[in-house]
């Protein structure tokens, strides 16, 4: 058997070094994929407190690295198959409360792992987004509404999301948000990211031409009224 051996040790080493070689790319591998699963964001969007108008929307961060919320948007979809989208950042619950506005009054903020947020009422968002589309008190003909949360990642700054949809029934007279996922929808692929970000971008364009048409317009009626007074 030795002399065997010691006839074959060339082959045998080889062979060796091929087997030693696989079982370290197999630990490769597994540190590769455990790294990545610790790197991945995990948001969490769930209904809370009921199902009718005065239940919550809460998000969680149950990823392994903290995260900053940047934009929180609603997606309506009425029964006759048209739908509008609405960007909903701003403004909490407690909209009506004068006091320690501007942070408090903001959906947007860092959340670390395994922290939540309470983005308000379902009642009072779906009510926001219909304001902010223009069609206040449509909300019998709402047929689902989509929240998604985005947010930067802490270790290079790249767009993840998360969304969850909700059917919106009448129940006894009051509103009923009724989840069609059991899991909050990851946003990960590069495609659904980039239409995402230039939603954004596109807002924050909106935005901006607003204020201008404003600022415009109010330039305008303080030269008319200027006008008119030395006219007198």
């Amino acid at each position: 058997m030795l002399e065997w051996i010691s006839n074959n040790s060339g082959p045998l080493t080889l062979i060796v070094q091929v087997l030693t070689a696989l079982v370290w790319i197999a630990y490769l591998q597994i540190f590769i994929t455990s790294f990545r699963r610790q790197r991945k964001s995990n948001i969490l969007i769930n209904r809370v407190a009921g199902n009718r108008d005065r239940a919550h929307l809460l998000v969680g961060n149950m990823g392994a690295e903290p995260i900053n919320v940047c934009a929180f948007m609603a997606d309506l979809c009425f029964n006759d198959g048209s739908e509008k989208r609405a960007i909903i950042t701003e403004g909490l619950q407690d909209e009506s409360d004068e006091e320690d506005k501007g942070v408090k009054q903001t959906r947007q903020g860092p959340l670390k792992t395994a922290e939540y947020r309470d983005l308000g009422a379902m009642g009072r968002l779906l009510d926001r987004a219909l304001d902010e589309v223009g069609l206040p008190g449509r909300s019998d003909d709402v047929d689902t509404v989509t929240f998604t949360l985005a947010a930067e990642g802490s270790h290079d700054g790249y767009l993840v999301a998360g969304k969850q949809t909700f059917w919106v029934r009448r129940v006894d007279g009051d509103r009923a948000f009724l989840p069609q996922e059991t899991n909050t929808i990851q946003i990960r692929k590069r495609k659904d990211r980039k239409a995402l970000s230039k939603r954004l971008d596109q807002s924050l364009k909106d935005e901006a031409e607003q204020i201008s048409n404003r600022a415009t317009r109010a330039v305008k009626g303080a030269a008319e009224g200027a006008r008119a007074r030395t006219s007198f």
